[in-house]
């Protein structure tokens, strides 16, 4: 090797690059000479800073100019002659040496930045060599719970994140390993920063701020200081790592997440803890609770195609009947699984206590000053701090069948404070920043479409939707009604007016079993339903204007969908409770029909056949039962134009399966 040490030791590494473009078996030569046990550790490390450079200043040119992905002719000759394998093998070098750890952490960064840089081809070809060939999985998940300094495992989460967003690393889990990797990801979040503060203060290993503010240099103080909240960002990196390992395109059925669970239900405990994860002054804009709470949500999801609550009767549609049978049949069998655990609904509670009592002008000051206070190097903008109170709130209510009588009730308070009026945007005054906050907290849906987390994409190029959450002021009022379902089928009304003192378990806060009557009252439902009734208006008149005025197609038929599963629930209610509250439940049938024929049109316009199939023949045999009246009726046009979407998706269904 005396002759690579001559030629190599004395070159500078940028100049060895160029040359190998000219000289592609020079690359051999140099991936030979970096894994030397002789070659001096220095050159080793100005070798690995000189390549991730490369490839991060190549990622950087790409996303500034918007070109497209691709290797280039240095990234290309590297892959060819095996440089993952080098740089893997140098990223497991555990000396604690300061210069050693940086080298290995540099060298993992050029493994993220280099797949990072190719086109999806390239990136799956990488991909399988990562897995495959140097068991990355396992590399990254020993390294975010195990490795002595902080500086491994931040570099090891980065690259989760990074195969997880922007690499499909799901389509490389099997159900086993998934599981494994959720549990690893909520352990990371639940630790705790105490690892990090201890080791940036301590002045034999504060140099690990480098990872933290760019440069060496920084001071104990400033380190120890800032600790909290590298670990809160370590903390963000584990949620949306967990996120994309289950959101899935394309969506799989929920047989799968529930295989997924049931490999270690525990996760189901994890991840509610983790969505109890509470913002502190050093990193108030923590998303960690908002990305696990939609990662519970995705798991135990019904389809876009399926409206709780409404009937499905198909002429010769026997097959699609029999899937969405299936298909809620494995939904409950998946949240019986999460009822089943011990303290589920005592974690839900806390949850939302904590949510409840968070102050928002308080995270709003600590955002504010996180730059003077914590050393932040990139502090939000007012409209961060907005999007902070709108991923705060991310719920979704099922059926209620395999919740205890008591659970049902705790989870009351919850619902009704989600079921109240919200000021309208022009009735709020501009400095005044806690309404503001409300609305923008109560009014925020989530949708994910395919690649979207993906920096690397063409914001142009819309992918499928994969996961939709309507806002709290559709699905605050659908759980609460849905709950109020459960209660009438079980007779829980009748029940608490005849109870004394409170059931063993019931906890809604200080009013106890006085608060529960106050919340099943006649004045209390009454309220509810006319709640109900304004924000289905609204609803249909939201989904015209993102359709008529945006062209919308997706966010229309989602707010249809979401309109009709209030209105089915309202409807359902009315009928559980014998018409006893139906002058404040009339017009939910029409709107239920209305919404469902709109949600089957803008189906019709994405080709989404069986799809519209449903909501349309759904739509029709509502319309013809001409149940509740005159209010009820929606005239015999609607109904036609029912029909003719449903002959529409029936042909086209034919011949094209969704």
């Amino acid at each position: 090797m005396s002759g690579l040490n001559t030629v190599f030791g004395a070159s500078e590494p940028a100049s060895v690059i160029r040359t190998i473009i000219i000289q592609p078996r020079e690359c051999d030569r140099l991936l030979q000479y970096l894994v030397d046990p002789e070659i001096p550790s220095r050159v080793r490390y100005n070798y690995v800073a000189a390549l991730k450079a490369h490839f991060l200043n190549h990622n950087a040119s790409m996303n500034e100019k918007r070109s497209r992905r691709g290797h280039d002719a240095f990234e290309k000759i590297a892959v060819k002659a095996g440089i993952a394998k080098t740089l893997f093998q140098i990223a497991r070098d555990d000396s604690k040496v300061m210069e050693h750890v940086f080298t290995s952490c540099f060298a993992a960064e050029a493994l993220w930045e280099l797949i990072q840089t190719g086109t999806d081809a390239q990136r799956k070809e990488l991909m399988e060599q990562y897995v495959n060939e140097h068991s990355v999985i396992d590399f990254c998940l020993q390294a975010i719970s195990g490795a002595f300094f902080i500086a491994h495992r931040l570099t090891a989460m980065k690259g989760l994140r990074v195969m997880a967003q922007q690499c499909r690393l799901a389509d490389f889990l099997s159900v086993e390993k998934t599981s494994q990797v959720i549990k690893a990801m909520c352990k990371c979040i639940l630790m705790g920063p105490d690892l990090w503060v201890r080791q940036l203060k301590d002045p034999s290993m504060t140099w690990q701020s480098l990872f933290c503010f760019g440069k060496l240099g920084a001071s104990t103080t400033k380190a120890r200081k800032y600790a909290p909240r590298e670990y809160a960002m370590f903390q963000e990196n584990a949620a949306w790592v967990i996120l994309e390992t289950v959101l899935l395109h394309p969506v799989p059925e929920q047989e799968h997440y529930n295989q997924i669970i049931e490999q270690d239900p525990e996760i189901l405990d994890l991840l509610l803890d983790c969505a109890n994860t509470r913002r502190d002054p050093p990193y108030a804009e923590l998303q960690v609770d908002s990305r696990v709470a939609e990662s519970l949500a995705l798991m135990l999801n019904f389809p876009a195609d399926m409206v709780p609550g409404v009937k499905v009767e198909l002429v010769e549609g026997e097959q699609i009947q029999n899937r969405l049978g299936s298909r809620w049949e494995a939904l409950m069998n998946g949240v019986k699984i999460l009822t089943s655990r011990p303290e589920w609904c005592r974690k839900i509670n806390r949850i939302w206590k904590r949510i409840e009592g968070e102050d928002i002008d308080k995270i709003a000051e600590w955002i504010e000053n996180a730059e003077q206070d914590y050393y932040a190097t990139l502090p939000p903008d007012e409209d961060e701090i907005m999007e902070v109170v709108s991923y705060r709130d991310r719920h979704q209510g099922h059926n209620g069948s395999a919740v205890s009588d008591v659970d049902l009730l705790n989870l009351l308070p919850i619902t009704r404070a989600a079921c109240q009026e919200v000021k309208d945007d022009d009735d709020i005054e501009d400095e005044d920043f806690k309404a503001l906050a409300e609305l923008e907290e109560r009014d925020s849906d989530t949708i994910y479409r395919s690649g979207s987390r993906d920096p690397t994409r063409d914001d142009d190029d819309e992918g499928e939707v994969i996961l939709q959450i309507n806002e709290e002021v559709l699905t605050g009022p659908i759980c609460h009604i849905r709950i109020l379902v459960s209660v009438a089928k079980r007779g829980i009304f009748e029940k608490v007016q005849q109870w004394n003192k409170a059931p063993k378990g019931l906890d809604v806060g200080g009013g106890g079993l006085r608060d529960v009557k106050k919340m099943l009252s006649d004045e209390e439902i009454e309220r509810s339903l006319d709640l109900c009734l304004k924000r289905m208006a609204k609803g249909r008149e939201d989904g015209n204007e993102l359709f008529r005025e945006h062209k919308g197609l997706d966010e229309a038929q989602f707010k249809y969908w979401g309109t009709a599963q209030l209105a089915a629930a309202v409807v359902e209610f009315d009928e559980v409770t014998n018409g006893r509250y139906h002058a404040h439940a009339r017009g939910a049938r029409k709107e239920l029909v209305l919404n469902l024929g709109n949600a089957a049109e803008m189906a019709l316009g994405r080709e989404y056949w069986e799809r519209a199939l449903v909501f349309a023949s759904a739509a029709a045999k509502l319309a013809e039962e001409k149940k509740g009246g005159s209010s009820e009726e929606v005239g015999e046009a609607v109904l036609e134009k029912n029909k003719r979407r449903v002959e529409r998706a029936r042909f086209r269904a034919r011949t094209k399966r969704i």
